[in-house]
């Protein structure tokens, strides 16, 4: 099972629409099997799949209450059924931002790393786990890097965008001791056809010395009106100018693979 973690320190770049839009892509139009973990206690993602409880079991349960940590549940007890017939995933709630304080709190040797040890019992269950992380580097995302081999990371064109980026790699640089694979490829989200996002996009990809997917993803008012009515956006508009770009994006990274 290959983990892949959607991160970036800066909001409204389109990082839940990245993470679910690839786990879809995947699931239903390449019949991968897909496991989808949610790690941001806001829980959009689990709402775009049909799975959000405000009171449910989920990721807290994982990090806390595992069996490998002396806990009660294994982690195909916490895994819910979607709507999609290739597509489960472990929710997250409110909850999560308790359960990175209480993580924060312990001295123990599996602190950082008892998801990875988590996944192990689905892992041949699986060809892909998809990640959405909270903006924060807190424990629950740090838990969620330690695990994954690759970090996707959205940016749009801005200062502070580029500046998020870089603090990133900053923080990923500090995770190699415990997860020597793993490795940062960014996408440039919400690219419009004017000359400074254009001179941004080239940048990136000749001059910036980030990993950059080739393909951008431009910019649409659809992708709004998805998140409105909470629904995967490869679902909500198959034929879209964005679909067609994380369509692309998904291609590359099966020929990476």
């Amino acid at each position: 099972m290959k983990i892949i973690a959607v991160m970036s320190p800066k909001g409204g770049i389109g990082k839940t629409t990245t993470a679910d839009s690839i786990a879809y892509i995947l699931g239903e139009e390449h019949e991968k099997r897909v496991l989808v973990l949610d790690g941001d206690p806001q829980g959009d993602t689990s709402k775009t799949f049909g799975c959000y409880e405000p009171e449910g079991i989920g990721m807290s349960e994982l990090l806390e209450r595992h069996v490998c940590v002396g806990g009660d549940y294994h982690t195909s007890e916490l895994i819910k059924a979607t709507e999609y017939s290739h597509i489960d995933m472990i929710p997250a709630n409110g909850y999560l931002m308790k359960t990175d304080m209480n993580l924060l709190m312990k001295q123990e040797e599996n602190q950082v790393t008892r998801l990875r040890d988590a996944l192990t019992e689905v892992s041949g269950a699986y060809d892909y786990c998809i990640c959405d992380c909270g903006r924060l580097l807190d424990m629950v995302v740090i838990n969620i890097l330690l695990s994954a081999s690759l970090v996707i990371a959205p940016v749009k064109v801005g200062g502070y965008e580029n500046e998020a980026l870089h603090n990133l790699e900053e923080q990923v640089e500090n995770l190699r001791e415990f997860n020597p694979e793993i490795r940062i490829k960014g996408i440039m989200t919400m690219r419009q056809k004017n000359k400074t996002s254009l001179e941004f996009e080239e940048w990136l990809r000749e001059a910036s010395g980030f990993d950059m997917f080739i393909t951008p993803v431009r910019r649409s008012i659809v992708v709004e009106k998805a998140t409105i009515g909470m629904t995967v956006l490869p679902k909500f508009s198959r034929n879209g100018i964005v679909t067609q770009d994380y369509r692309e994006i998904v291609r590359e990274l099966l020929e990476e693979v």
